[in-house]
């Protein structure tokens, strides 16, 4: 008996080969999809099948019985041979499944005359089936054998995409741990040829900064600086990377349009109050307007109107972009307008609607990032990846007074090249906020790695933290 396989696109392509290599009467013995998005499927013709049959058919009985030997017990004839018959008749049943056009309908074949000869494979398998109750059974009865083809094939399909997931599962755990060992190597090197540099890496590791931006540091760091020296000059050169803001970009003396954006719970309404309170002693409640498109807070539009009747500055409330053109256009004789927005989470896909409103004034809109220092250097990196875009204009470094270390908050804001405007340091209005200066936000961020903490790793464990974070920026 030859097995043969046969490939195509899809079910239909590999049926109609197998059905004309073959012939009609072919049995299927799998089916099953390829890599390559295909259909495998091994054939037998039925002619093999049927040879088969004979040569495993027994030898008929002896007339004659010998002595002694006990009387078989009379088998039923669909008992004999007829369950292991419908069981091979069920494995290897051919699909029938329609192809691109219907098949020309063609005469049954004759039957075949009774004979002592034995009958062929398949002539038991019909002959053993029940009779068809009605005219529709036949055709129910062909299309579960295509039903359960396409059953199987969807089962293998899904149990192959859960072994190609697998796969990349492992393939990335197997990348993370290449990571790991090279960063290792890194450091244990670093330790070895540049004693000094591995020094400065653990300092300004410990101050919050990320592996990233030391390894960009330490890189440039010249080979004689040791010790003290070599912290000053990373001190020079991160307050150099540190862009603040200088008079001539103050939002407060330019005046515009500026809408604070960022995640919930930064310190948005609070610092648009703030704002709008500088902006008033500078240059009078004439001049500055508010806006609020915080329809989503109880009570959020109610604080912000506390706010603007404290200060006598009005505020106005928007639904959508058409409402906020209009009032940008009402507004066009005030010096500076303060948009506060409303507070979402830096995945939810209003942030890109929110962008595309603002882009789509007719007016120039420049946004300010709030980002909370007390948040880790993993939030702070996703929030400004989901927030950057046209019209970022800088960010706004909001409850220093919260956090310990200031480290990633600057760090995010170094490798970004975000100008940073002002930092807050409280509730009250409007004397907490202040312009950013470097020197003063570096020095204090450097002084956090003197501090006594138990995340503050040991010398000898510099190099299992480097290999953890070598992954954190990628």
């Amino acid at each position: 008996m030859v097995v043969r396989k046969f490939y195509g696109k899809t079910t239909r392509d590999a049926l109609r080969q197998v059905r004309e290599e073959l012939g009609a009467d072919a049995l299927i013995l799998s089916n099953r999809p390829t890599l390559g998005g295909g259909v495998e499927i091994m054939a037998v013709a039925d002619a093999d099948v049927s040879a088969l049959a004979t040569t495993l058919t027994p030898p008929s009985q002896p007339k004659h019985p010998p002595r002694n030997a006990p009387t078989p017990a009379p088998v039923p004839p669909a008992t004999a041979g007829g369950s292991m018959n419908r069981a091979i008749a069920r494995t290897y049943a051919m699909p029938v499944e329609p192809l691109e056009a219907p098949a020309v309908p063609t005469p049954p074949p004759p039957q075949p005359k009774a004979s002592a000869e034995p009958k062929p494979f398949l002539a038991h398998v019909q002959d053993n089936s029940p009779p068809p109750k009605a005219a529709a059974q036949p055709q129910a009865a062909a299309a579960r054998p295509a039903a359960n083809v396409a059953s199987n094939s969807d089962a293998e399909r899904e149990q192959m995409a859960q072994e190609l997931k697998q796969i990349g599962d492992e393939i990335k755990q197997l990348r993370s741990l290449l990571q790991s060992q090279l960063a290792g190597f890194a450091w244990s090197d670093m330790e070895q040829r540049t004693p000094n540099r591995a020094e400065l890496f653990r300092h300004l590791l410990t101050a919050g900064f990320s592996s990233t931006l030391i390894r960009q540091l330490t890189q440039k760091l010249p080979p004689q600086y040791e010790g003290d020296v070599a912290q000053k000059w990373a001190r020079s050169a991160l307050i150099h990377n540190l862009k603040c803001m200088d008079p001539q970009h103050d939002p407060i003396e330019r005046g515009g349009i500026y809408a604070l954006v960022g995640p919930t719970g930064v310190g948005k309404t609070t610092t648009v109050a703030k704002l709008a309170a500088r902006a008033t002693m500078r240059h009078g409640a004439q001049n500055v307007a508010l806006i609020t498109t915080d329809t989503y807070r109880i009570g959020a539009q109610d604080q912000l109107r506390i706010y603007g009747k404290i200060l006598g500055v009005p505020v106005f409330s928007v639904q959508n972009e058409g409402d906020l053109q209009l009032t940008l256009a009402d507004l066009a004789q005030r010096r500076i307008v303060l948009i506060d927005t409303v507070g979402m989470g830096q995945r939810d896909a209003r942030v890109q609607a929110q962008l595309d409103m603002f882009n789509q004034t007719g007016r120039p809109v420049e946004r300010l990032l709030l980002l909370a220092a007390n948040a880790d250097g993993h939030t702070l990196e996703d929030v400004v990846r989901h927030y950057r875009g046209d019209g970022l204009a800088g960010a706004i470094l909001s409850k220093i007074d919260e956090a310990l270390m200031l480290g990633p908050g600057l760090d995010v804001v170094i490798r970004h090249r975000l100008r940073l405007f002002y930092v807050t340091n409280g509730q009250r209005v409007p004397e907490d906020i202040h312009a950013a200066h470097a020197e003063l936000l570096i020095d204090r961020a450097l002084r956090a790695a003197q501090l006594a903490s138990p995340f503050n790793p040991e010398s000898d464990e510099m190099a299992m933290l480097n290999a953890a974070q070598s992954g954190w920026l990628s």
